[in-house]
């Protein structure tokens, strides 16, 4: 069987203290970990070729604690800003919110926040550094959020987590129809499984919930815009994501990408 791949966004700061923290608090055989760390060139060079990362020694490289089983564990370094060199595909990519605080953790600019907008691949923005064993999968029933959820079962740790489907009946889905196939899918790995439907606004409600139940993760399919479409009102997800103080998994369907003009 051939080895995943998370790549960790590392930019020194102390919110990439706490997302390497988090992976660390994970175990992730057959996984290969790349600790990937972006600078932005103080002279672009225009080239045909696009700069690629490669192997260096930092002088205080990451370590991997025994426990997390990686496979290997490569540092890399790129010349590129860094919303630009994350934005490849990957099995998973683990950052930190920038700023202090719930409110400036996700700000206007930051790399954060542009891949927030659509997540080249499944994406945990990290605000905490301890293990995982409660899940709030925010379902709507759309492709997006059938990846989210499947990102997290295809986690290896995923295997007896307690997981709680909430989904907010708002009148754009067969809410029991959404909660069903959610259930099924987080059943084939979960310890537990439990169903929670709300009404009323969605954003709200999902951030009064999280506030409520404070679980370890929340796990959100998010709907991708590019282009001018960035500077348009965010979806749910980015606005959950913005005001929840939990660590977010965020995956978009490849299909569900709408291109701007």
């Amino acid at each position: 069987m051939s080895s995943k791949t998370l790549v960790f966004g590392d930019d020194g700061s102390p919110s990439a203290d706490l997302a390497w923290l988090w992976i660390n608090s994970h175990a992730w055989p057959s996984w290969r970990l790349e600790v990937v760390r972006a600078v932005v060139p103080e002279f672009v060079k225009v080239s045909a070729v696009a700069p690629v990362p490669h192997e260096w020694q930092p002088g205080n490289p990451r370590t991997a604690f025994a426990e997390t089983c990686f496979d290997d564990v490569v540092q890399l370094t790129i010349d590129q800003d860094p919303r630009i060199a994350l934005t490849r595909h990957t099995d998973l990519l683990v950052i930190g919110p920038r700023g202090p605080g719930v409110a400036k953790a996700l700000h206007i600019g930051s790399t954060a926040e542009w891949l927030l907008v659509h997540p080249p691949s499944p994406m945990v923005i990290a605000r905490n550094g301890r293990p995982t064993r409660t899940v709030m999968v925010c379902h709507d029933g759309s492709p997006s959020a059938q990846t989210a959820t499947a990102s997290l079962c295809s986690l290896p740790w995923s295997t007896g987590l307690s997981v709680e489907i909430v989904s907010v009946d708002d009148g754009r889905a067969d809410v029991e129809r959404v909660v069903d196939d959610a259930r099924q899918h987080a059943s084939s790995i979960a310890a537990s499984v439990s169903v929670t439907i709300l009404s009323g606004d969605p954003t709200k409600e999902l951030v009064r919930h999280a506030a409520r139940r404070s679980p370890d993760l929340v796990v959100m399919g998010t709907r991708g815009l590019t282009g001018l479409s960035r500077l348009r009102i965010g979806s749910t997800a980015s606005a959950v994501a913005h005001a929840t103080d939990h660590s977010v998994l965020l995956a978009c369907d490849p299909d569900q990408l709408q291109v701007g003009s």
